[in-house]
């Protein structure tokens, strides 16, 4: 997710179609894969009994917080490029750090 948001920074700094597409490839392949990891870490978080309930209850979050991002991505847009840039590169990057707060569950059986 860190990396995901720095290279979401740098979409700000494109000057060229190639440099954009090449940016944009970069940041979809780092978003995809964290988005992929936090999947398998927010299952294996919850105990057995648990665990379908908390998927759920995360997907269902992850679901109005994306309606609630397209809708506010849409009303700054129309303003300049670097607030909608800057406020996914801060929230991606707080997300990264957020996540490092997780508990290491390799050691112990969720039950």
């Amino acid at each position: 997710m860190i990396l995901s948001g720095i290279s979401c920074f740098f979409l700000w700094f494109g000057t060229s179609e190639s440099m954009m597409i090449f940016m944009l490839c970069l940041y979809n392949g780092l978003s995809i894969s964290a988005w992929n990891s936090l999947d398998v870490v927010t299952t294996e978080s919850f105990p057995t009994v648990r665990r379908g309930a908390g998927f759920g209850f995360c997907n269902a979050l992850c679901k109005l917080a994306a309606v609630l991002g397209n809708m506010i991505f849409g009303s700054l847009v129309g303003i300049t490029k670097a607030v909608p840039i800057l406020m996914a590169s801060s929230v991606l990057v707080g997300g990264g750090l957020v996540g490092l707060r997780l508990p290491d569950t390799r050691a112990n059986v969720l039950m």
